[in-house]
């Protein structure tokens, strides 16, 4: 016998609630209710809001997505510009006969090997650090450091912890979508179980055919074993090996 298969994904579960709703309505209008309003209500009801969240979080993703480009695109200028001061600031140095302590305002070692920072925070905290140390060697006696300058390097840091602010709160705003969608979700197959359930108790004195012919034309799909015949109005099921 045919096997009742409930969504399996949020787009039928949409497309489930949506048509119940619709069917219902048709036939409550008909006068062969097989739903109760109430029931027919809580489905549309449900159904537009999981069909909005559903494009929420869309948005959502698609404007993470942006947020966190612009932030990795402007952390990688960044670090362009801390990367062009070290080397700089090691190059003045041995030009200038600077000690090696010289280099210690710039976030580098005596030796003047430059750090390997990989994450974001890395790169804006050593940048920030790179910014008030060029001023501190400023006020030690030592000339302000050019091409670029600590006024480039700040315009660029400020850039891109704006852009690394926009892409935080980016990520919150999309896990708030996934959160809301997986209440929803929970939501969805409840109700979903529940019109099954009515329908089952509203078609229980028809035939097995007839009562899967009308629970189909509200959203349900049923699957059939193998070498099982399709039901006469269902030609389009999935066959299970």
């Amino acid at each position: 016998m045919p096997v009742y298969t409930a969504p399996r994904n949020d787009v039928d579960r949409v497309a489930f609630l949506l048509r119940a709703a619709s069917t219902g309505q048709t036939d409550v209008d008909a006068g062969t209710p097989y739903l109760s309003q109430e029931t027919i209500t809580e489905v549309s009801a449900l159904a537009a809001s999981f069909d909005k969240s559903l494009s929420d979080i869309s948005t959502e993703q698609s404007a993470r997505s942006r947020e966190v480009r612009q932030r990795n695109e402007a952390i990688e200028l960044l670090a362009t510009y801390v990367r062009d001061f070290w080397e700089v600031a090691r190059r003045r140095a041995h030009r200038l006969g600077q000690p090696a302590e010289v280099l210690t305002f710039y976030g580098l070692p005596l030796d003047g090997t430059s750090p390997n920072p990989t994450r974001t925070d890395e790169w804006l905290t050593i940048a920030a650090n790179v910014v008030r140390g060029d001023a501190e060697a400023a006020l030690a006696g030592y000339p302000a450091m050019s091409n670029p300058s600590g006024g480039e390097l700040t315009a660029v840091l400020t850039a891109a912890q704006t852009e690394a602010n926009e892409a935080a709160t980016a990520d919150r705003l999309y896990d708030q979508s996934q959160e809301q969608l997986a209440e929803l979700r929970t939501q969805a197959d409840q109700m979903i179980a529940d019109v099954m359930a009515e329908l089952r108790f509203t078609l229980r004195r028809k035939d097995p055919p007839s009562q899967r012919r009308i629970m189909r034309t509200y959203g349900a799909t049923f699957e059939y074993l193998e070498g099982e015949p399709n039901d006469p109005d269902d030609q389009t099921e999935e066959v299970v090996a």
